[in-house]
């Protein structure tokens, strides 16, 4: 490897990563700080002999270094179709192999009395070894079949975080702002899935952190890893990624939606926060489905989050994207379909910058697939948190408007 072989490069490459790390005073100083900055010794080896040894300074060079060989760059509509069709497949490959689909079988386990609406709590099976459980908002007196919308939680206690249920309700709730509840405030029905791994599907324990434990390491009170992580590195030794298995399941959550005796099975939306953004992202690119979606607190590069902020996760990651796309990419094939993204200009790990500058490239899709007023940018004046003030009445508009 000859990026690092004269002293000079090395030189460069810590310029340009102390560049990364210098965000806003706003962000906080340890946004700004260089993550191989703690082992001083190692740096001035680095630096005395030419070389580098880290391995976070090589992937970041190597992802500077990429050129996605399918970033949207059409001119015309028949480029953009044809555009389309090439990366969508490049896509779901990058997201693996997907599960064995089985008769969802849903039933209703739990059914409350929740002021405007019905709250019922259904399960239902998902492929032959695994069953999915979501809440399903029902709007009081409809009197014929209404439009529906999948709220997809974040990270948090799960889809309690939506419907009014969080263990935070008590001291002013959290970052969801129960957008279920407004869904159905609106007339429209909203199911809310548990993701894998999240709320009552958090039922597997991290084996390694329980050995550890078990032996008596005094350090064993600081280890912790992301279940997200080690989901995703068992499910790519099978074959799979993390992020299609859940993108499975929030499909399967459709079939289950459209179901519905009171749902109008072609006007259905979908939105949700960080993880649930990202999965409203990806779900809504490759499932026609979806009528129209508002993602929130997602919109920003892998380069960016992943790469030199880290706030990803394994749940998040289709393998080798970053050789055909990013993910201002994965939104243009939601293109003509109207879609709002928000972007919170307090939040720090997918920062404000980043997100109106992929906005532009996506609003350059929809410019050429001739519909530029359906892609809509909320920056509003908050931190990683859903908003919905923009986002949740274009849903409502496009699903009860004519089709």
């Amino acid at each position: 490897m000859q990026v690092f072989n004269k002293n000079i490069l090395v030189v460069n490459v810590i310029a340009k990563l102390k560049n990364c790390f210098v965000i806003s005073d706003r962000q906080g100083d340890f946004m700004k700080k260089d993550p191989t900055g703690h082992n001083q010794e190692a740096l001035a080896q680095m630096k005395r002999l030419g070389v580098n040894f880290s391995t976070f300074r090589e992937l970041l060079e190597m992802a500077d270094e990429c050129k996605p060989a399918l970033e949207f760059s059409a001119e015309t509509k028949a480029q953009w179709r044809s555009w389309r069709k090439k990366f969508l497949g490049k896509l779901n490959e990058a997201l693996g192999s997907d599960l064995p689909k089985v008769s969802p079988g849903m039933r209703v386990v739990e059914k409350k009395d929740a002021g405007n609406h019905w709250r019922y709590k259904v399960v239902y099976h998902t492929t032959p070894h695994m069953d999915g459980i979501a809440y399903l908002l029902v709007p009081k007196n409809i009197s014929s079949k209404v439009p529906a919308v999948l709220t997809i939680h974040g990270h948090g206690y799960g889809a309690c975080d939506l419907v009014g249920l969080s263990p935070e309700e008590e001291t002013g709730g959290n970052v969801h702002h129960n957008y279920a509840l407004e869904i159905v405030r609106r007339g429209m029905i909203a199911f809310a899935p548990e993701l894998r791994g999240f709320g009552q599907r958090a039922v597997d324990e991290d084996q390694l952190g329980r050995i550890i434990r078990e032996r008596g390491d005094p350090e064993a009170k600081y280890f912790r890893r992301d279940m997200c992580n080690v989901q995703n590195l068992k499910a790519n030794l099978l074959g799979y990624t993390f992020m299609r298995m859940q993108l499975h399941d929030l499909s399967v959550a459709l079939d289950v939606l459209q179901s519905l005796p009171e749902v109008a099975s072609a006007r259905i939306g979908a939105c949700g926060l960080s993880t649930g953004g990202m999965m409203t992202l990806f779900l809504t690119a490759i499932d026609q489905r979806i009528k129209t979606a508002t993602i929130s607190g997602t919109l920003t590069s892998y380069k960016s989050y992943a790469f030199r902020i880290e706030t990803t996760c394994g749940t998040q990651l289709p393998f080798g994207i970053l050789r055909w796309g990013d993910l201002a990419d994965v939104a243009c094939l939601i293109a003509p379909r109207p879609v709002c993204f928000e972007s919170g200009r307090k939040d720090f790990g997918f920062l404000p910058e980043i997100a109106e500058k992929e906005f532009k490239r996506i609003k350059r899709c929809y410019k050429i697939a001739g519909v530029p007023e359906r892609a809509v940018f909320d920056s509003f004046n908050g931190g990683h948190e859903w908003h919905g003030a923009v986002g949740i009445p274009m849903m409502e508009k496009w699903l009860k408007s004519k089709l």
